[in-house]
């Protein structure tokens, strides 16, 4: 594992910053019986749009949490502000403030509630102005019904493009968070806790893999992570750790291993269990091999699900490895059995979101224009069946590469053609609502940027 030297420098610069009076502003009153101290009041050095709070009180606390809210805002802004938890058991407090906009003002105050049950809020404090980003990719906006719009984050990356990086573009289309990424980035996602940037390079061929570890405040970045040259296409967050995919040996279109490591990227990956023929067939024809490229946690049931491309199909695997269920691809012989084998009728897929409802979205390339997006509703109770609801194509777009899907919690679904360039989020009757044009890889929407992922 390598740590950038531009860390160093970013450390340095802090410091700095810290001496020179990046203390506390505020204006009005607290409220409650706590008294407040904030020492650090600042915007990172390694992350121009990430809000950096160290603060102490001399009450004893159960929980904290600061509210930030961005100055000035016009009535037709959707990302005002946010609700960063506070880790009590960090040093100082040590709080970040994510998706801050470039260039912008923010007050924030600090919401506690002490161990007997008081409350207190301290005074409001300005945050400096944060910073602006020179390497940031041009992203366009269309919105065609603002009232039905999920209000969060995007968390995506470059794919197969000249450049290589990992963005945050918040509800109002502005990029609130950029790093540079390994080789055509197909994956990025942050970590179970949020502390991190995990990146994945598609590594397709086998040949120039990579994962990167950015935290959010930008002061730590670890490249060609030792262990996980092999990894490729896809990885999933689960509490404390991150599962890769990546490849069992040289060449193409083989067999893989899921491998979990720290999500601090400290200590070396373990391999869980393999992803080949163990789990399920290959394809057939010229699709005679494996080539597994998007993969979820389930916390719901500590399992996973995987998609392999050649043989069209997707597996429910427990953590252990135990396969489960198998929708799409050829039952015969399918080591999930006949029981729980369903086949499918689409070729070539990549990203999809399985709900704990049942509801299962994935994302189907085909071999030819449009891509469509295929829903069913899984029943995994007795005989396995999936029931198709929905065959959704969009202005006859065709996206032979990556592509993502997942559904909202408003309802809504959005949909990524990754080599188009474009993001649709369509409503529950499937009709548009937004567009957003740019690069693209894998998506993951966040309702907040703190916590668990959505899926």
């Amino acid at each position: 594992m390598l740590a950038t030297r531009g860390r160093q420098v970013a450390l340095i610069t802090f410091g700095l910053a810290l001496m020179l009076g990046c203390g506390e502003t505020h204006t009005g009153g607290a409220t409650g019986d706590c008294s407040f101290s904030v020492m650090t009041n600042a915007i990172s050095p390694g992350m121009a749009t990430v809000g950096i709070v160290e603060w102490s009180t001399d009450s004893n606390l159960a929980s904290a949490q600061i509210v930030y809210t961005l100055n000035d805002a016009g009535s037709g802004v959707l990302n005002t502000g946010g609700t960063a938890p506070v880790d009590l058991t960090k040093p100082n407090n040590r709080t970040l403030l994510l998706g801050l906009k470039p260039q912008s003002s923010y007050t924030f105050h600090i919401d506690a509630t002490e161990t007997d049950g008081g409350t207190c809020t301290s005074s409001d404090y300005k945050l400096p102005v944060t910073g602006a980003f020179t390497d940031v990719p041009p992203t366009e906006r269309n919105v065609l019904n603002a009232a039905a719009l999920a209000k969060g984050f995007i968390v995506t990356s470059s794919g197969e493009t000249y450049a290589n990086y990992a963005i945050i573009i918040d509800a109002d289309g502005t990029v609130v968070w950029y790093a540079p990424g390994p080789t055509e980035c197909s994956r990025a996602r942050m970590d179970y806790e949020g502390a991190n940037m995990w990146m994945v390079g598609a590594n397709e061929n086998n040949t120039i893999g990579e994962m990167r570890l950015v935290s959010m405040d930008g002061l730590t970045t670890m490249t060609n992570i030792s262990g996980l040259q092999n990894a490729h296409h896809d990885f999933a967050v689960l509490p404390g750790k991150i599962a890769a995919m990546a490849w069992a040996g040289p060449g193409t279109d083989i067999e893989s291993d899921l491998v979990e490591m720290s999500s601090d990227g400290s200590g070396s990956p373990t391999t869980i269990f393999e992803i080949g023929g163990n789990l399920y067939g290959s394809g057939t024809g010229a699709y005679a091999q494996y080539h597994c490229n998007s993969i979820l946690y389930h916390a719901s049931d500590d399992s996973f699900t995987i998609g392999d491309r050649d043989p069209s199909l997707y597996v429910k695997v427990s953590h252990a490895g135990a396969i489960q269920w198998q929708l799409g691809g050829s039952c015969a012989n399918a080591p999930a059995g006949a029981s729980n084998c369903v086949e499918g009728t689409w070729q070539v897929n990549h990203g999809h979101h399985l709900l704990d409802d049942g509801t299962m979205l994935l994302f189907n390339n085909g071999e030819s224009a449009p891509a469509t997006v295929r829903e069913f509703q899984l029943d995994t109770a007795g005989t396995f069946s999936a029931t198709e609801v929905k065959d959704f194509t969009y202005e006859g777009q065709g996206n032979p590469v990556l592509g993502d899907v997942q559904r909202l919690p408003n309802g809504n679904t959005l949909i990524t053609f990754s080599d188009a360039g474009k993001v649709v989020e369509v409503d529950p009757s499937w009709t548009p609502v937004q567009t957003l044009s740019g690069a693209w890889a894998y998506a993951d929407w966040r309702e907040t940027l703190y916590g668990p992922p959505a899926r």
